[in-house]
């Protein structure tokens, strides 16, 4: 495994990250990739715009009168802000659900203000405030739409999961039986695809509208909602909202747990998926903002506005810098050697002076 990410304390290498990167463009070609393509990894959130395909496709969204908005909110890993949780209970509303049919099981939010308001107010999170509630919510539109049962809907046998998991197939010409299924921390399945898979799978996302196939709609209103609505993808504050935001919209991000980050560039019709090999995500931030600015998708104004993200810096308590979390690679060369223990000096402006 190749070193992305080093954390520095004091001018000394404390920690380094390895994992994986590929770049694919939407007829399947491998631009760019460090490590092997082919590693198999759950797909976790990262997962849920592709998932959306089976909904965004089925009729469901003029049926139940599902807006932009809501379609963002079923994509998303959101961060349970008061915006979030209505668009939640919109969707719930217009299929005749609430919040008790979902499966996603109760979990704090993981924005700490959020976590804060909870604390203040003395009430305790439930499902709405799962940053999984949105996908659950879209799944059980799908239900209504075909008339299946709800109860039990997150079992891989359900027949929207079997649905769900047909589409990824015949996205990846595949057969179903060839893809992975475990279970994802919301309960509902996720799936084991290889890096390249995944970064073909949001080359089309990238696509949008323009790609071919009879899923082109399906991408183009899922692109359009997650660009006009980056605030419920992620939440304020949080990574994937602002890169959505400060890149204008030419780049479309989702994280998924365990350090995976797929991206979506429509301007070049790429995709790209990333692995932090020990799933620490704050390797995500700035592996990810270092490709983007690598193949000149992020001008010199937007790698501004996303610094904390592309070089996180590590701060002692009393908030004194000690450190950064910096990347470490060219996505073009073979990565050098980082040791811990190493002096590393990082200059800022700068990716690295080792």
């Amino acid at each position: 495994m190749h070193p992305l990410v080093v954390l520095t304390r004091t001018n000394r290498i404390e920690s380094v990250h390895k994992g994986y990167i590929c770049v694919t463009d939407s007829k399947k070609n491998v631009i760019y990739s460090i490590g092997d393509p082919d590693t198999k990894v759950y797909f976790r959130s990262s997962a849920k715009p592709i998932q959306a395909v089976a909904l965004a496709s089925s009729g469901a969204i003029n049926k139940f009168n599902i807006t932009l908005k809501e379609l963002a909110i079923i994509c998303s890993s959101h961060s349970g802000e008061d915006f979030h949780r209505e668009a939640v209970s919109s969707i719930l509303n217009k299929v005749g659900l609430n919040e008790e049919s979902l499966s996603c099981g109760v979990a704090n939010p993981y924005n700490q203000d959020m976590i804060n308001q909870l604390i203040r107010k003395g009430e305790r999170p439930s499902q709405l405030y799962n940053c999984c509630s949105g996908k659950h919510a879209g799944m059980l539109a799908l239900c209504k739409y075909y008339d299946f049962p709800t109860e039990a809907y997150t079992e891989p046998d359900h027949p929207v999961q079997k649905i769900i998991l047909k589409t990824l197939a015949e996205l990846l010409d595949c057969n179903t039986e060839d893809i992975v299924i475990g279970i994802d921390g919301c309960d509902a399945p996720t799936f084991m695809v290889s890096l390249h898979q995944a970064s073909y799978l949001y080359s089309l996302l990238a696509q949008g509208i323009n790609g071919t196939g009879k899923y082109r709609n399906a991408f183009g209103i899922i692109q359009k909602a997650m660009i006009s609505y980056p605030r419920m993808i992620n939440g304020d504050k949080e990574f994937c909202t602002d890169l959505i935001t400060h890149s204008d919209g030419k780049v479309i991000g989702k994280v998924g747990a365990e350090g995976i980050y797929c991206v979506a560039v429509p301007e070049k019709q790429l995709g790209i998926c990333i692995k932090i090999s020990d799933g620490n995500e704050r390797g995500v931030y700035p592996v990810t903002t270092h490709i983007l600015s690598q193949l000149e998708v992020l001008n010199e104004k937007a790698m501004e506005k996303l610094r904390t993200w592309a070089f996180p810096p590590v701060k002692n308590h009393k908030g004194k810098i000690a450190g950064y979390t910096v990347p470490v690679f060219d996505i073009s060369k073979n990565g050098g050697t980082f040791r811990i223990g190493d002096k590393f000096e990082f200059k800022g402006e700068h990716a690295w002076n080792h």
